[in-house]
């Protein structure tokens, strides 16, 4: 089971991650920003929510330092929002924050899982991004697109709005550096997420098939076979995530 580390003082904003996440992770809860990094460091902990403001300082070095230390560590701040404190907000994702939710606002259980899903899926795009650093700025916006938005079911032509280039440009930039067009991409993009979802053991493929709107668990597998030439259970014991970004990256030569 996936270990959730915790740093939330109040204790109406932990009943509220136990109340979306119960029994599908172990929650490692912690007091101070030190217990924190130890937890990281020694737990198999993939997911970190904490209240950005615990000691009434925001500890960016803290975030920093883990996200250097775990590339595929996803940090999500939870926070109660006020005017003095937009401006912190705005920095944490700079400072290595993958998702954000708001107390009250935006915390009910289902609320809570989305936020969550999308924030992993913006942890595991880290897998990629050193790998497409020299690459065209449009085919890297795209790339990362496909993978941060896998859950949103973009189409070709909101990929290009996204990316802020006309479709056309888009496909043309895409097959010159040898990368398959943009429907093919986003399939690959849902398809890494899977990955990254698969590596909970806890998760079946058809569960996974109904995150990422798979039109059925029969389509899922499918679509894993034709791309990634395994199935779901293959997929998860090849090593999930890393293993399906190692094989994207090997179908467009990098």
């Amino acid at each position: 089971m996936a270990a959730i580390a915790t740093m939330l003082p109040d204790p109406r904003a932990l009943q509220r991650v136990n109340a979306a996440v119960a029994g599908e992770h172990r929650l490692v809860h912690c007091r101070t920003w030190a217990e924190l990094e130890a937890a990281c460091r020694d737990e198999e902990v993939s997911l970190a929510i904490v209240d950005l403001f615990a000691d009434g300082h925001t500890h960016f070095d803290v975030v920093r330092r883990l996200k250097m230390r775990a590339e595929r560590l996803t940090m999500v701040a939870y926070v109660t929002v006020t005017q003095e404190r937009s401006r912190d907000l705005f920095d944490a994702g700079r400072a290595g924050f993958d998702g954000l939710l708001i107390f009250g606002a935006d915390d009910t259980p289902a609320a809570f899982r989305a936020v969550l899903e999308r924030a992993a899926a913006r942890g595991v795009a880290q897998l990629l991004r050193p790998r497409l650093a020299l690459l065209n700025p449009v085919v890297r916006d795209a790339v990362m697109v496909s993978v941060t938005r896998a859950h949103l079911r973009l189409t070709s032509h909101r990929l290009a709005e996204i990316c802020g280039s006309p479709k056309r440009t888009l496909l043309a930039a895409l097959d010159t550096a040898g990368f398959p067009p943009p429907q093919k991409l986003l399939a690959w993009g849902r398809l890494i997420v899977a990955a990254q979802m698969l590596e909970d053991e806890s998760r079946s493929a058809d569960s996974v098939a109904r995150l990422l709107d798979f039109p059925s668990g029969s389509a899922f597998r499918n679509t894993c076979q034709r791309y990634l030439g395994a199935t779901p259970h293959e997929i998860r014991a090849n090593g999930g995530a890393a293993w399906a970004v190692k094989r994207f990256l090997a179908e467009v030569g990098l």
